[in-house]
C-alpha cells in the first residue's frame, strides 16, 4: 500500500508539472497522448483506493452537476473602476492623485481583459471557493466550474488564507470553433467570447465548463497589503510563481509618457491577441499609497480603466430592410460589407423613424457605422458632403412584410418614439417572434430564431401549442436537425416545465409586462397559474408600480378569445420548480449605482427602469456625472438620443443596452 500511496503522490506531482508547462507556461515536454496516459494511470490507481482521493488531484477537477447556485458574502468587495477614454483623462485621474499622494508613480499598466471577473479563496495551499463578482458584495458560489480550467492550480505552495482576483475568458481560437459546432448542428452560436464565458460560468453542469476550455488569469490578492506585500508589482509576480496565468502584457511605468507608450503599443497589437480586451488596467504600484488613496463610495481612487475608441468604419447604405418584431417593425440597414472590430458587417440598426429622421439617413448615402458595446452595429451618421443627389429618403413601409397587411404608423400610448407596427393578428412573423420571445424568457437553450424559423417553414410549427408538444418525429423532419440535437431541444423544453412561475408569465408577451412586473405578479397569485389567470383588478391595482392602463393589459391578455387554447395548454403543461416557488429577496446587485434609460427597447422602459430599483440601483432622466450607465435601445440598436450619447460620452459614462442591464442586474460585471 505504501508503494501505491507513492505511485499516487509522484503521479500528482508530474501531473501538475506538467499541466503548468502545457497551460501556463506554453512549453510543453511530452506529448498530449503521454500526458493523458499519466492521467489515466492516476485514475486507475483511484479508482482502486478510493481513500486515497484528494480534493486537489488532478483527476477531480470535473465534478457532478448542481441544482442551484449558493451565495457567498466576499470577504474583501470585489469594487468596479472607473473609466477613462482619453489621455486627458489619465492626466486628471493622475492630477487628483497627487492632492492627496505626491508618490502615485509607478504605476502598473496592464491589458483589461473582456471576460468575467471572479474571486478565488485559496487556503492551507488548496483551492477552497470561487465566486463571481455579483453585486460586489456578494457572489455565487461556481467552484465546480472554475475547477475545470487547467491553467488554474487546484494547489500552490503557498499555505496563506488569501482571495485571488482574477478574469476567466474564452479565447477566440475556442469560441469560433464551439460556434463552428453549433453551426454544424443547427444551434444559435454565441455572440462574443465574454457572453460564452458568463453562460458557461452559470450553467449547473461542470462538463459543460470542461468541454468549453475556459481560461483565466489572475491580477491580484484582495488581502495583499495585510499578507506583507508591499506593491503591486510584487503580487503580480508571487502570483506568477505561484503557478498562476498573469497578464501576458505588464508593465510599470514611472510616467504619463510612458503609460502612453504601453496604450499606444497595445492598441496597434490587439487585433493579433487570442483573447478579446477592451482596454488597459491601470493602478498604483505602492500598496501603502493605496491605502493613503482610499476609494470613493463607487471605487478606488488609486485605479482607472483607460477604454479603447469602439470600432467605427464608413460604408454605403444600400438599402432598408424592415424586420418583423414581437411588438415593432424596425428598420435594419443593408450596408456594403465593411470590416468592423474583426468581423465583416452587412447590416447595421437604424432603430426608428425618429433616430433616421434626426440624423437624416438615406438610402445610398456613406454612413459612419460603429459598434454598441463592441458587439452590435449600428449606423452612427450619414454624410451628407458625400452625396451625388441620388440618395433617397426612407420611408416606412405600408404594408408588414410578413404578411402584407397595412401596418399602423405613430407613437403609441405611454412610449416616446415613432414606432411601425403589424396589427394583423394572425401575423406569421409576429407568431415567430412570440415563439423566439417565449423561448428566450422560458431560458429553453438550443431553441434559437433560425431553429424556429426552421420549425414554421417544416409546418412542424403551426400555433404555439406545438411547441409543448413536440415529439423527436417531427424534429427529424426539420432541415439540419440530428437525433442528438433533437433530444437536446426535448430534453431543454422537458426541463422548462420547472421554470418559476414568474418566468412564465414574463414569457407570455403581454403588453408592457416583464421581468420585474411578472415577478410581481407570480406572488401575488401564490405562484399558481390558475390563481394568475383568475386575477382580479383590484389585486392588480394593489401591486407595486401597477396602474389601470397596466391592469388592463394583463386582464385584456386573460381574456382574449385567440389566448384561451394556449393558457389552457400552458396550464396542463407547466409544473413549476420542484421545492416550490417562492418569491426569494431582491438583491442589491445595482447597489449606489444611478442610470439613464433611454430609447425604444425589447423590454418596456418602466420595467427596465423597476428592474433597476427591484435591485437597489437609482433611474434619473437625465445624464450627469452622477450618472453610472446610460442605458440604450434593444438589440437591434443603441436607442440614445445624441444629445444623451454626446453627454455621456464626454463624462466618460458607459453606454450600455438593456441586454446588458440585465447581466448587471444578475450580478455577471467584469472587471472593471
Amino acid at each position: 500500500m505504501s508503494d501505491v500511496r507513492r505511485r499516487v503522490e509522484d503521479l500528482r506531482r508530474i501531473i501538475r508539472r506538467h499541466e503548468r508547462l502545457y497551460f501556463v507556461e506554453a512549453r510543453p515536454e511530452i506529448s498530449d497522448r503521454e500526458f493523458d496516459a499519466l492521467v489515466d494511470e492516476l485514475r486507475r490507481l483511484e479508482a482502486k483506493h478510493p481513500e486515497l482521493v484528494t480534493p486537489d488531484s488532478p483527476t477531480q477537477r470535473v465534478g457532478g452537476a448542481a441544482t442551484s447556485f449558493a451565495t457567498v458574502r466576499h470577504r474583501v468587495p470585489m469594487m468596479s473602476l472607473e473609466n477613462s477614454y482619453s489621455l486627458g483623462d489619465l492626466r486628471d485621474w493622475i492630477v487628483r492623485m497627487q492632492k492627496i499622494s505626491p508618490r502615485v508613480f509607478p504605476i502598473v499598466a496592464e491589458l483589461k481583459i473582456d471576460g468575467v471577473s471572479a474571486s478565488l479563496r485559496y487556503a492551507d495551499g488548496v483551492f477552497v471557493e470561487g465566486a463571481t463578482r455579483g453585486d460586489g458584495v456578494t457572489g455565487d458560489v461556481i467552484t465546480g466550474n472554475l475547477r475545470t480550467i487547467r491553467s488554474l492550480p487546484l494547489a500552490i505552495a503557498d499555505r496563506r488564507d488569501m482571495d485571488i482576483r482574477g478574469e476567466v475568458y474564452v479565447p477566440r481560437p475556442q469560441l469560433e470553433r464551439i460556434n463552428a459546432e453549433r453551426r454544424a448542428a443547427g444551434e444559435e452560436p454565441f455572440k462574443n467570447c465574454r457572453n460564452l464565458a458568463a453562460g458557461t460560468l452559470k450553467s449547473l453542469d461542470p462538463q459543460v465548463a470542461a468541454a468549453r476550455g475556459l481560461q483565466a488569469m489572475v491580477y491580484g490578492i484582495a488581502q495583499a497589503r495585510e499578507l506583507g506585500f508591499a506593491r503591486h508589482s510584487e503580487v503580480l509576480a508571487f502570483l506568477a510563481d505561484q503557478g498562476f496565468v498573469i497578464n501576458r502584457a505588464v508593465q510599470v511605468c514611472h510616467s504619463l509618457e510612458e503609460v502612453q507608450a504601453f496604450v499606444a503599443e497595445v492598441d496597434r497589437t490587439r487585433e493579433g491577441l487570442d483573447f478579446d480586451i477592451d482596454g488597459i488596467v491601470l493602478k498604483v504600484d505602492d500598496l501603502a499609497v493605496q491605502l493613503e488613496l482610499g476609494e470613493t463610495a463607487k471605487a478606488p481612487r488609486w485605479a482607472m480603466a483607460f477604454k479603447f475608441a469602439q470600432p467605427q468604419a464608413v460604408t454605403r447604405l444600400r438599402e432598408v430592410v424592415w424586420q418583423v418584431g414581437r411588438a415593432q417593425i424596425t428598420p435594419v440597414a443593408v450596408l456594403e460589407p465593411v470590416e468592423l472590430g474583426g468581423t465583416t458587417v452587412s447590416r447595421a440598426s437604424l432603430h426608428n423613424l425618429d433616430q433616421i429622421r434626426e440624423k437624416d439617413i438615406r438610402v445610398g448615402d456613406e454612413v459612419l457605422v460603429e459598434k454598441a458595446g463592441y458587439i452590435i452595429p449600428y449606423v452612427v451618421a450619414a454624410r451628407p458632403e458625400a452625396r451625388t443627389g441620388g440618395e433617397t429618403p426612407i420611408e416606412p413601409p405600408a404594408v408588414c412584410p410578413a404578411c402584407e397587411q397595412p401596418v399602423e404608423v405613430g407613437v403609441a400610448p405611454g412610449e416616446s418614439a415613432t414606432v411601425v407596427r403589424c396589427v394583423n393578428p394572425a401575423c406569421g412573423g409576429i407568431f415567430a417572434r412570440r415563439v423566439i420571445w417565449f423561448a428566450s424568457q422560458m431560458g429553453i437553450e438550443n431553441i434559437g430564431p433560425q431553429l424556429i424559423e426552421r420549425l414554421i417553414e417544416a409546418g412542424v410549427l403551426r400555433e404555439l401549442g406545438d411547441l409543448l408538444r413536440m415529439r423527436l418525429e417531427d424534429l427529424l423532419q426539420v432541415e439540419r436537425m440530428g437525433r442528438k440535437l433533437g433530444e437536446k431541444v426535448l430534453a431543454n423544453l422537458a426541463a422548462a416545465r420547472q421554470a418559476p412561475l414568474a418566468k412564465l408569465i414574463a414569457a407570455l408577451g403581454i403588453p408592457n409586462i416583464g421581468t420585474v412586473a411578472a415577478e410581481h405578479l407570480a406572488s401575488a397569485c401564490g405562484f399558481s397559474f390558475p390563481a394568475f389567470r383568475a386575477v382580479t383588478e383590484e389585486t392588480l391595482l394593489g401591486l407595486h408600480g401597477f396602474d389601470r392602463k397596466l391592469a388592463g393589459a394583463v386582464l385584456g391578455f386573460l381574456a382574449a378569445p385567440e389566448h384561451r387554447a394556449w393558457l389552457d395548454q400552458l396550464q396542463e403543461w407547466w409544473v413549476g420548480p420542484p421545492a416550490g416557488e417562492t418569491s426569494g429577496p431582491v438583491s442589491t446587485s445595482l447597489q449606489g449605482k444611478t442610470f439613464v434609460i433611454t430609447g425604444e427597447a425589447t423590454v418596456p422602459r418602466r420595467d427596465l427602469e423597476a428592474l433597476v430599483k427591484a435591485h437597489g440601483g437609482r433611474v434619473s432622466s437625465s445624464v450627469s456625472p452622477k450618472t453610472d450607465y446610460l442605458v440604450v435601445g434593444s438589440l437591434e440598436g443603441p436607442g440614445y438620443t445624441s444629445s444623451k450619447k454626446t453627454r455621456a460620452e464626454a463624462l466618460g459614462i458607459k453606454i450600455i443596452d438593456e441586454i446588458a442591464l440585465q447581466a448587471l442586474a444578475r450580478g455577471e460585471t467584469d472587471h472593471g
